[in-house]
């Protein structure tokens, strides 16, 4: 009967239309559209950002010029005036200028004209201003070659990240694990129909334990969720080149450990609530507040410490920490991610014991 059961629920999935475009469609679409905007940024700050300039008659003129176009960040756009240079930012032109002056010679209290945006993020404005004010310090000491005074490496014990990698590395698993926990509300909205048409009161007269009914109506939930990950991860690796820098058996238990969590709080879900409007709202808050605070949308790395520590009190923080290792780190294997893949089957026995629990056959 069991057996009988799951493939009444996958008979079921496979004729919902609307289900596998939340589950396929969607994700690979948001997939596309953020990897494809992140990688064009991440291409767009390779490339020379370009930067009016004006130097008259200033002897340091030219030589602070030939410095600017030969660091690889600005590339030099020579105009006839400072009034030139200050139209043409401020008509969004161009994002940045230098005008300098005749008589330049900070030392004696006349320094360069800096032309940008005041109002502009400081995120955006202090590293171009940063890099400007350096490469002017760099020409009025001499130029001469020096030794890097610092140089950046990963602290023994930490696996060096695959060279060559795109926005891809991120937009794949971020969404896969966002829209594959929306397994949970389809799951939760499936148990609803079962009391309302009376399956579950025809059910609970054969000589199963309820325990094993739950259980039976699960899994056909956590193999399509499995399944879905493959599809968003396989795709991501053939169509948008992301790569796989660590252990493929370790990336399938945990999407697999990601698939038994959200099945799981699909049954959470549907314990929790008496009708179908209460599973599509509580639902829908649930999965996409999970989502937010697990790093889904923003990457935990450049939230607030606060925010980090929090987004670890859902499957989505977990799931994510081991996708992205197993993905950037190169040979990242089952000891790298066995906290992880520990801690997302740990969220699913909690989802799945609270939900066995509460849960009630007729309403």
């Amino acid at each position: 009967m069991i057996i009988a059961t799951i493939r009444k629920e996958l008979h079921l999935l496979a004729r919902d239309r609307a289900a596998v475009f939340r589950l396929l469609v969607l994700p690979l679409a948001f997939i596309a559209l953020f990897g494809s905007v992140f990688n064009s940024a991440e291409t767009g700050a390779k490339r020379a950002r370009p930067i009016a300039i004006w130097y008259g008659a200033a002897p340091l003129g030219t030589p602070i010029a030939a410095a600017l176009d030969g660091s690889g960040v600005f590339a030099t756009v020579r105009l006839g005036s400072a009034d030139e240079v200050r139209a043409r930012v401020a008509a969004e032109q161009l994002d940045v200028g230098l005008v300098i002056p005749d008589d330049f010679d900070p030392g004696a209290g006349r320094p360069a004209e800096l032309v940008i945006d005041q109002g502009a993020p400081l995120q955006i404005r202090g590293p171009v201003e940063g890099a400007v004010a350096a490469i002017v310090d760099h020409v009025l000491s001499g130029g001469g070659a020096r030794p890097p005074a610092v140089v950046a490496k990963s602290p023994p014990g930490i696996r060096q990240p695959l060279a060559g990698i795109s926005a891809f590395q991120l937009s794949v698993p971020g969404n896969a694990v966002l829209f594959g926990f929306f397994i949970a509300l389809i799951c939760a909205l499936s148990f609803d129909e079962e009391r309302r048409t009376g399956t579950w009161r025809r059910l609970l007269a054969a000589p199963v334990p309820r325990w094993k009914l739950l259980i039976a109506k699960l899994v056909p939930y956590v193999a399509v969720s499995v399944m879905q990950l493959g599809i968003l991860f396989g795709f991501g690796a053939a169509v948008f080149g992301m790569k796989v820098g660590g252990s493929i058996p370790a990336l399938v238990v945990l999407c697999v450990a990601v698939a038994c969590a959200a099945t799981s709080l699909g049954l959470l879900i549907a314990s929790l609530s008496a009708t179908q409007k209460q599973i599509s709202s509580l639902g829908s808050f649930v999965v996409l507040v999970m989502g937010l605070l697990g790093g889904c949308m923003v990457p935990r790395a450049i939230m607030p410490h606060l925010i980090q520590t929090i987004g670890l009190a859902v499957p989505h923080g977990w799931a994510l920490d081991g996708f992205y290792t197993l993905l950037v780190r190169d040979g990242a294997g089952f000891v790298d991610v066995a906290p992880q893949i520990a801690a997302v089957f740990g969220f699913a026995i909690v989802f799945a014991a609270i939900g066995v629990r509460r849960f009630r056959f007729e309403r």
